[in-house]
């Protein structure tokens, strides 16, 4: 049998397939033991105890005697003759031989040089002699033996199992159930139990074992005495040696049973590990990863109860390479599976990064199962901007410039939201939305969108200056607002974006619109003001109520950074606000005056012209007693 590390593993495995079942009854094992030793003296024994064992048995009548004690020296004549007597008037014991075996391309041959047989008296009294050799595989277990071995001059010689079974009258033929060396691999019956009968030596010679029970059986008489040191680790030993006398008993069991074990034929293997690979390789695709074990040892599992019941009708299949097939198959798609998974999230993190920040991105690749349908309600923070003047800008200019304009400005503006953790909604031609608080929480939403929109401004006016746009320049509006909206993937079942819908994203949209109205460049709502806090420069714009909606909101101008303001801009603002006060308590005129004040300074700001247009509006025209303050706004 071929050596290696791998051929060891698939015959370990193959041992486990062997399952107990009933030795021939016809086997008696008269053993050696401790107590013979005990009873009948230190070994060895005088050869007139042989003798005396040899007689007792044979009264009997068995079939036959193998008797596995060697006799390769004279002793004295009267101990020789008793034992040479003895072997003459029994008629039916095989002794043993020990040779120097060697296996080459499937022939096993011996040195006649190198045979230890008893002394040739003996041997010739006896009834034919067999060797006991019991070759090792690679891995020091006993699982297979030649039935025949032959020599450089032609003759052979045959197994001592063999010969105590022609001895009884059993023909073997020595090709059947072997290999192509013809050797055969042992069907060890139920050794764990020691599998046969066993009588003492030291019964017999005590007369406690009936000689009825020798009648008809192959008895083998043999050591099982630990000091005696005849024993071999078997396949079904699990690692206790097993006495060489019962080893001998199994392999005469094989040839009385004829219950032969084969290997299944190499290419019958071949078809099933390619079968197996391939149930492994087309079935783990089509499932989810959950199911990948289970398929995988419910396959495995087969092979192994395949085996089982092969085994059981006389076949060997080989357990090991199934379980590697098994086990390379599944690492084979576990890992094209990773692989390909990695690739996925590398193109969707390519794909969506273009159109989201890196954190949905994130949440995407960390569970796939949110691109699906359907959105979830909660507070969040929406932003939109806009080019100021962009449809007449566009009209001045080619496509290609356009274009390039546009996606310079797109881009610098992107960066500005991803670099608060913004998610980027969509654009809306030259318009820029985007939202904050999902898919992540972020508690200081309103903070990061009022903080993207001033860095909006401040990039914006960097590009102006450093001449991106050409010698045009660019101006946007933006508007914020703070709500309940609902976000999630919104459009088909085939096409789908990530976005938020909502009253509160109309509102924002609004807002940004009114940019335009009041002449400045951002505009929040009360909500989005009651999440920033203190740190920015900003003041009250109106009571409005959009185009749309029945309830008036408060809209504020975030100016800059409070850090970053004059106090030339801080006293502005303080007296709008008191301007504003008197516009809403109906005292029309103080708004006028304070607005003024304020113009003569700071001409362009827009508010107080919007204010002071409406208060003159209202002190020609005052409105109604029920008035609350709000313009209702005639266009989005």
């Amino acid at each position: 049998m071929s050596g290696g590390v791998l051929s060891s593993w698939k015959w370990r495995l193959i041992d486990r397939l062997y399952l107990p079942h009933a030795s021939d009854a016809r086997i008696l094992i008269v053993a050696i033991d401790d107590a013979s030793l005990a009873r009948l003296g230190r070994w060895p024994w005088d050869r007139s105890v042989h003798a005396e064992l040899i007689r007792k048995i044979s009264a009997g009548n068995p079939a036959a005697i193998g008797y596995d004690v060697n006799f390769p020296e004279a002793s004295d004549e009267r101990n020789d003759a008793a034992l040479e007597s003895a072997l003459k008037d029994s008629g039916k014991v095989v002794l043993p031989v020990e040779l120097d075996l060697t296996n080459e391309q499937n022939r096993t041959t011996y040195d006649p040089g190198r045979v230890l047989a008893s002394i040739s008296r003996l041997s010739t009294a006896a009834l034919s002699t067999g060797f006991v050799n019991t070759p090792l595989d690679s891995d020091g277990i006993m699982r297979r033996l030649p039935l025949l071995a032959v020599s450089s001059d032609g003759s052979s010689i045959e197994t001592f199992a063999v010969r105590v079974a022609e001895a009884g009258g059993v023909s073997v033929d020595a090709h059947r159930g072997t290999d192509a060396g013809t050797r055969l691999l042992v069907n060890y019956p139920d050794v764990p139990n020691k599998g046969f009968a066993f009588v003492s030596a030291a019964d017999v010679m005590d007369g406690k074992a009936s000689a009825d029970a020798f009648a008809g059986k192959f008895v083998l008489v043999g050591a099982t005495a630990p000091n005696l040191h005849d024993e071999q680790l078997t396949a079904v030993s699990h690692s206790a040696p097993m006495p060489g006398i019962q080893i001998q008993a199994s392999i005469l069991d094989t040839l009385l049973r004829q219950d032969y074990l084969r290997e299944v034929p190499g290419l019958v293997t071949f078809l099933w590990l390619v079968l197996l690979g391939a149930l492994i390789g087309l079935l783990l695709p089509l499932v989810r990863a959950r199911y990948y074990i289970p398929i995988v040892l419910a396959l495995w599992i087969a092979s192994i109860v395949a085996s089982l019941l092969l085994f059981g009708r006389g076949w060997i299949a080989d357990i090991f390479w199934p379980t590697a097939v098994a086990l390379v198959g599944f690492g084979a798609v576990v890992l094209e599976r990773r692989i390909a998974s990695e690739r996925q999230k590398r193109e969707i993190r390519s794909a969506f990064s273009r159109y989201v920040s890196s954190s949905v991105v994130d949440s995407i690749l960390a569970d796939p199962s949110k691109l699906k349908l359907g959105g979830d309600r909660r507070t969040m923070t929406v932003l939109f901007s806009d080019i100021r003047g962009f449809t007449t800008m566009s009209e001045g200019l080619n496509p290609e410039t356009l274009v390039e304009t546009l996606n310079t400005y797109l881009s610098r503006m992107t960066d500005v939201v991803f670099a608060h953790e913004g998610v980027l909604d969509k654009y809306i031609g030259d318009a820029v939305m985007a939202f904050w608080n999902a898919p992540f929480d972020q508690a200081d939403h309103a903070r990061r969108a009022v903080e993207t929109a001033l860095d909006m401004l401040k990039a914006l006016e960097e590009m102006n200056a450093a001449k991106r746009f050409g010698e045009r320049e660019l101006h946007i509006g933006v508007g914020i607002n703070t709500g309940d909206m609902v976000v999630g993937n919104m459009g088909s079942l085939k096409r789908f974006d990530y976005t938020v819908i909502g009253d509160a994203v109309n509102l924002a949209s609004r807002l940004e619109s009114l940019t335009k109205e009041y002449g400045v460049r951002l505009l929040v709502s009360e909500s989005t003001m009651a999440g920033l806090g203190d740190g920015y420069l900003a003041r009250p714009v109106d009571l409005v109520a959009v185009k749309g909606k029945k309830e008036a909101v408060r809209v504020f101008e975030i100016v800059k950074r409070a850090a970053e303001a004059t106090e030339e801009e801080r006293g502005r603002m303080e007296r709008f606000t008191r301007a504003l006060e008197a516009y809403f308590r109906r005292d029309f005129a103080a708004a006028v005056t304070i607005a003024n004040e304020i113009l003569v300074a700071q001409p362009e700001d827009g508010p107080s012209k919007a204010l002071k247009d409406r208060a003159e509006y209202f002190i020609s025209d005052p409105p109604p007693a029920d008035w609350n303050g709000a313009w209702v706004m005639k266009k989005k």
